[in-house]
């Protein structure tokens, strides 16, 4: 038995080290994983479903709104009284980068920028040597949903959801069956709460990360972006100007700079500061916020060409909390579901980008295919490219024959790695300019987890 304890305590020392404070489904982050792969495809089913008249179009921009800001010269500084517990990484003291800033609304739904609800802010950090670092926060200090399946379970019951007895049924009656009646209500005061704030100017709102994320090994942090010290305070909402906020920037920023404190609170316990449950707040009085860099969007005209331009650069990037280094990976069911969300989103998007429109979008009621006649269907394709593929790799293909290898019945779609890698030929320079061409933290991931289990 002590020699059993000791083993344990030598495995946890040599572990990575977020596998200190991460509990997962089904007790390994592989069960789980093949869990979070179900749960982000019925997401992204669902959300297809819930698109105005089916299209699928729409599903190319699945999780960004909108924006009413987008600049990509933003600075981020670090506070040279950095404490030393956090001078992990890039975040050294007096260090300073330059960021790209994107302030949108968190609804996929287009509504008036004066309109009540929850907003987003995403900040790609670009600290040269030590990588690009994502932050996506919200402006509320909690999920509606403590994990994956509670999300899911959420976006079931709201889909297609269209008038107001639609919402109540939704939220009233499948909501708890899925649920729980407790959770469903729990569940509810968030969103209704989050939705019934109402915005002056994004320059005075504040950002919380909602789930944790590492920071080297001072452990677990939540972090938020505040305002300033100082500044001009909100004015009154314009609700008849369908941009107002986005017009209220470009005033603001006419005039002056936008500043943002970016704030961290330290893990204490599962208890007080849980990693796995994103629905409890971490409260200052437990974990106090503490500064320790500005984000500052410099003054400048929005309505110039060159920031439009920008602006525009900046809608093309995907934000993702993943898009990170090792030292500073995201953490908890959420941020994991997350990521198997925007891989699932994202393969979705390939498939819809390599796909012609027409097949895509009939124009009406699809006719019911049986499995027989899908076999035949699927007989002869499988067998023209089982024979070509003895010769030639499908990456080696033509552009159009490979396109059509992906895209045809039956062959599953390679790994989205695979695909970027520079040897892939034609297709590969095709797809290493789309929305994967980012590094992430998944690859260290893996092999971090693949490390622990022979350590084991």
């Amino acid at each position: 038995m002590v020699d059993t304890a000791q083993h344990e305590r030598s495995t946890l020392r040599h572990a990575p080290s977020f596998l200190r404070y991460e509990r997962y489904e089904g007790g390994s982050l592989e069960t789980e994983r093949r869990v979070l792969d179900k749960l982000a495809h019925e997401l992204v089913d669902v959300q297809g479903a819930d698109r105005p008249g089916g299209s699928p179009a729409h599903l190319l921009r699945t999780f960004q709104a909108r924006p009413a800001l987008g600049v990509d010269n933003a600075r981020l500084r670090f506070h040279d009284d950095l404490p030393e517990v956090l001078r992990v990484g890039y975040a050294q003291p007096g260090a300073e980068y330059s960021a790209a800033v994107r302030l949108s609304d968190a609804s996929r739904a287009e509504r008036p920028h004066a309109a009540p609800g929850l907003r987003r802010m995403a900040v790609r950090v670009r600290a040269g040597a030590e990588g690009t670092h994502d932050l996506l926060a919200t402006g509320f200090p909690v999920s509606h949903a403590a994990d994956a399946r509670e999300y899911v379970a959420f976006a079931k019951a709201m889909a297609g959801a269209g008038s107001a007895a639609e919402q109540a049924f939704g939220l009233l009656v499948k909501l708890p069956l899925a649920v729980g009646w407790s959770t469903a209500a729990r569940m509810r005061r968030n969103v209704h709460t989050a939705a019934r704030h109402a915005v002056g100017s994004l320059a005075r709102e504040t950002f919380w990360s909602c789930g944790a994320i590492l920071w080297g090994d001072a452990g677990p942090v939540r972090y938020q972006l505040r305002p300033a010290p100082g500044g001009t305070p909100a004015p009154p909402p314009d609700r008849g100007d369908p941009d107002y906020l986005h017009r209220e920037l470009t005033q603001r920023l006419f005039t002056g700079d936008i500043s943002f404190e970016l704030c961290v609170q330290r893990y204490l316990d599962e208890r007080r500061t849980p990693v796995e449950d994103g629905s409890v707040e971490w409260r200052e009085s437990d974990a106090p916020v503490i500064p320790v860099a500005l984000l500052t969007v410099p003054r400048q005209d929005l309505d110039a060409a060159a920031a439009r331009s920008a602006a525009r650069r900046v809608e093309r990037l995907a934000f993702d909390p993943w898009h990170t280094t090792e030292e500073f990976r995201p953490l908890g069911n959420l941020n994991r579901a997350r990521k198997a969300a925007y891989e699932a989103s994202g393969v979705h998007r390939l498939r819809l980008r390599l796909t012609p429109a027409g097949l895509l979008a009939p124009a009406g009621p699809p006719t019911p295919v049986t499995p027989r006649q899908v076999a035949v269907l699927q007989a002869p394709v499988r067998a023209a490219f089982g024979l070509v593929g003895r010769y030639v790799p499908w990456h080696r293909l033509p552009l159009p024959a490979g396109l059509r290898g992906l895209v045809a019945p039956g062959p599953s779609l390679p790994r989205v790695g695979d695909l970027l890698k520079p040897p892939m030929g034609a297709l590969g320079q095709v797809l290493g300019r789309g929305p994967f061409s980012a590094s992430s933290a998944s690859a260290p991931a893996a092999s971090a987890s693949s490390a622990y289990r022979r350590s084991g």
